[in-house]
């Protein structure tokens, strides 16, 4: 379904609601449909840096399902790493070269990844890699440049005032889900003081409620359906 529809649908529920604010709704449906079904599957992807651990995750990634470096598989860290190697913003200095490792000089295939603040690590296990304080750790920063990518559950790109006429909503998803982002808005609309009115705003949000369990049975099915080989005589 087009932006533009979604947003004329919208509007003959509310018709004296502000173009920003139905945008702004349209968002935070798709958000919460998304986040909640689990529907929306994307892949990002960008380099990693010799010696640098941790990469920015998009703020539109609500969850990371798997990852991949140079297209190999790598899993996700069980228990946690004692020695850091955090490339925080903004040291200059002693403060910089004392905490801040390089580049690891020995390379191990042996990778894994994890999450922190916001971040995805990418780290390599090797015996004795990094030494501290008398503190040993078997895991240091990736060693190589290569291409990072990550298959996530995430956001649409969010649409604006000046795109809404040539944007989808929810494209490359199976079934008509956008519609029901649609009656996430009314819902909210209607209880809103201008246009006030509990009973069509619960009757909305059941629908929105409704389709949310049903994308979130296809998504964890993976759209794959089942059936029955019938034997046939020629």
């Amino acid at each position: 379904m087009t932006a533009k529809k979604l947003f004329d649908m919208i509007k003959q529920h509310h018709p004296t609601m502000a173009g920003v604010e139905i945008v702004d709704l349209i968002n935070e449906g798709s958000d919460e449909f998304c986040k909640r079904s689990e529907i929306f599957k994307q892949s990002y992807s960008q380099d990693t840096t010799a010696g640098q651990r941790y990469y920015t995750i998009d703020g539109q990634i609500f969850k990371i399902l798997s990852v991949t470096l140079n297209e190999v598989a790598i899993p996700r860290l069980i228990g946690e790493i004692n020695i850091d190697d955090d490339e925080i913003e903004g040291e200059t200095g002693d403060l910089a070269s004392t905490y801040d490792l390089g580049a690891p000089a020995v390379a191990s295939n042996e990778r894994y990844w994890y999450e922190d603040l916001g971040r995805i690590a990418i780290v390599e296990k090797k015996l004795d890699a990094i030494k501290r304080n008398d503190v040993v750790s078997n895991y240091q920063s990736v060693s190589i440049v290569g291409l990072l990518r990550l298959r996530t559950i995430s956001a649409p790109t969010h649409i604006t005032t000046d795109t809404v006429t040539s944007a989808d909503i929810l494209s490359g998803v199976p079934g008509n889900f956008a519609r029901f982002i649609g009656d996430y808005c009314i819902a909210e609309g209607y209880r809103k003081p201008a246009a006030m009115n509990p009973q069509q705003a619960d009757y909305f949000e059941m629908r929105f409620e409704k389709a949310i369990k049903t994308a979130k049975k296809q998504a964890r099915a993976r759209y794959i359906t089942t059936g029955r080989i019938a034997p046939v005589d020629f």
